[in-house]
This record gives structure tokens, C-alpha cells and sequence, in this order.
């Protein structure tokens, strides 16, 4: 064993100490599905694809990602003839979250179904709620894991000496979520939108020890996000915002401002506009710097963020072969429309 393989083991079992956290994105908004079922087609179009990659200390173990995260969804907005300032929506997230080579491996399938609703002759205020629902299949690979005693006197390792026994196989869970999702354009050009999000409600349990007397069960996620958007003279976007995570004893807080300058002006469906944002996250002992940079243009939106770690709960990572490696994230999406809507059932959909 080697100082890479304790820095990784630090990590997971930082991951464990923290009651197996939940997957998080720092371009949390360009995952829509994964960060509150209220906002599934909750946009101005018929259809949004999204995808999104996140790769975690990519340096720490021979160049492979000690955590990586791909994720992509598919959602509908519907109705929006019939349903008077609302929608209809429907939709489909899938992710895929590995740690350490698939020593753990995740996949879950999701659901969504929301219905929103807007107030007033415009339909300015809106209001949605949001159910989904799926499996989780979760796996563990031992063969990877070592233990102390295990080792011979010679250093030569004996895995028939491991004093754990593990279960075997892939486990499926069901999933269950929800949430809900409030905007208002308050004056035009202007627009403030909070939302909450209920994570983990079937409260399932992960059971690898075969030989453990305790029950661990995944905890409960409660998710506050919000911000606001100022349209400044159909030149640039100011876009402050805030997210607030809380999973058993782990909180996580993120909050900062991105701003945009339109390159191309016009309309929606002309403009193209160019955003830089610098964000922040904290949580148990660490703080987090992220800037971000994205385009959207035409119903396509880009984005990509690197996050840097100014202070971490593992400490001097010098020790271990230099600082420790950071994490990024890319992100693409598409809104798009196969008929043109009599009218324009004006949806809003948050970009950062």
C-alpha cells in the first residue's frame, strides 16, 4: 500500500463519515431533475435535453477519478394549450455515481412528474410541486478492499484472513422525491425564484455487512435553493443565488453571482449570451472556491466549472504527493420546441 491509496481511503471514508452524502453538482441548476422534481418542465419550450459530467481529484489514483458523477435527463413541458399559464410535466434522469474504480457504483433511474401553475393575467407568479420516484442499484466491489489483518508477518496479504464478511451483488432500492418551486417577475426584467427539495424519502436501507448488528439506512436530504435575476437594458444579466443542503449531521452551503453580457441582442429566441460566475461552497471543514464560465445560445446552453479547494478536513495533502487535486464539471443542454405554441405560455427556467 502507498500514500495515494490512505488519501483515498481518507476521502471514502470521509465520504461514510458524513452518512453517505448524497451526489452534489456545483452547476446545480444545469441539473434540473437531480435538484428538485418541481422543476421537470418547468421551461419555455417542449422539450429539454440535459447532461452533465462532474470528475472528482482526477490526479489521486493513477490519473483515474476518485469520484465521478455523469448524469442525463429528458423532460417534457405539456398542456401549455390547455393548462392557462401552467404545464404539464414529465421526465426522465438517469445517474451513474463511482467512486474509486467502482469500488462503489451507483445507478439510479428516475421519474418525474410536475404540475405548474401560474397566477395573474400574465401568469407572472408561478407556483409548481413536483413528485419522482425510480430505483437506486448499488454495488460494491470487496475484492478491492484491505485489511490489516490480513497481512502475514512477511507483509504478504492473506484475504482469507478478512475480518468482515460482506454481501454480495447488486441492491436494488426504490426512491422516492419531491419538491416545490416558486418564481415571480415582479417587474419586468426582473425575477426571484426559491425552491425545496425532499430527497431520500423511502429512507432505504445500505446493507454490505453481512455479519453487522446495526442498520444504516441512507438519510433523509433536505435541499433550500434560490436567486435573482436582473435583466439590465437587454445588455447583461446579474444572477446572484444561494443553495443550502442538509443530509443527517452534513450541512452544505453554496452562494455567489453570475453575470452575463448578451453578445448577441434581440429576442430570446436570437440571443446569445456569454456568463462568467464565481461561487462558493461550504461545509464540515471545508471551503470550496468555483468559478464558472458558460454560453447559451438558441435554446443551447454550455457550461463549465472547476472547483478549487482553498481548505480541506484531510490536511496537508503535500504529504501525499502535492496539493490535492481539484474537481471540474461540464454541462450541455437544449430546450427546443417542435411546434410553434399559439402562445407564448411564458415558463421560467434558471440558469445559474
Amino acid at each position: 500500500m502507498n500514500l495515494r491509496f490512505y488519501a483515498i481511503l481518507a476521502l471514502l471514508m470521509g465520504t461514510f463519515t458524513m452518512n453517505a452524502q448524497d451526489i452534489h453538482f456545483s452547476q446545480f441548476y444545469s441539473s434540473p431533475l437531480t435538484l428538485n422534481p418541481a422543476m421537470t418542465g418547468n421551461f419555455n419550450g417542449f422539450y429539454r435535453i440535459t447532461g452533465i459530467y462532474r470528475n472528482q481529484y482526477p490526479g489521486l489514483s493513477n490519473n483515474k477519478p476518485v469520484f465521478s458523477t455523469p448524469s442525463v435527463s429528458l423532460d417534457f413541458s405539456l398542456l401549455r394549450e390547455k393548462l392557462k399559464n401552467g404545464s404539464l410535466g414529465v421526465g426522465l434522469v438517469f445517474f451513474n455515481d463511482q467512486q474509486n474504480g467502482k469500488v462503489f457504483n451507483q445507478n439510479q433511474i428516475l421519474a418525474s412528474l410536475a404540475y405548474n401553475m401560474g397566477f395573474g393575467s400574465k401568469g407572472l407568479f408561478q407556483f409548481g410541486i413536483g413528485l419522482q420516484g425510480g430505483i437506486a442499484m448499488t454495488k460494491m466491489d470487496p475484492s478491492k478492499f484491505q485489511f490489516g489483518d490480513s497481512y502475514n508477518p512477511d507483509l504478504s496479504y492473506n484475504a482469507s484472513l478478512n475480518p468482515e464478511s460482506f454481501t454480495s451483488g447488486n441492491k436494488m432500492k426504490g426512491v422516492f422525491n419531491a419538491g416545490v418551486f416558486l418564481k415571480s417577475e415582479f417587474h419586468q426584467g426582473m425575477r426571484v425564484y426559491v425552491g425545496y427539495a425532499f430527497n431520500n424519502a423511502t429512507n432505504y436501507k445500505q446493507d454490505f455487512l453481512a455479519n453487522s448488528s446495526q442498520t444504516y439506512r441512507l438519510p433523509f436530504r433536505h435541499t433550500i435553493h434560490g436567486g435573482f435575476e436582473f435583466d439590465y437594458k437587454d445588455k447583461a444579466v446579474f444572477i446572484p443565488g444561494v443553495l443550502f443542503m442538509t443530509q443527517a449531521k452534513a450541512n452544505e452551503t453554496n452562494f455567489g453571482l453570475t453575470a452575463g453580457v448578451h453578445v448577441v441582442k434581440g429576442d430570446a429566441s436570437k440571443r446569445a449570451t456569454l456568463y462568467l460566475g464565481l461561487w462558493n461552497r461550504l461545509n464540515t471543514g471545508n471551503y470550496t472556491l468555483i468559478p464558472k464560465i458558460g454560453f447559451e445560445w438558441k435554446g443551447f446552453r454550455a457550461g463549465f466549472a472547476y472547483d478549487v479547494h482553498l481548505k480541506n478536513q484531510y490536511g496537508d495533502h503535500k504529504n501525499i504527493g502535492g496539493p490535492l487535486p481539484q474537481g471540474f464539471e461540464v454541462t450541455l443542454s437544449y430546450i427546443g420546441n417542435i411546434f410553434t405554441p399559439k402562445e407564448d405560455n411564458y415558463l421560467f427556467n434558471p440558469r445559474y
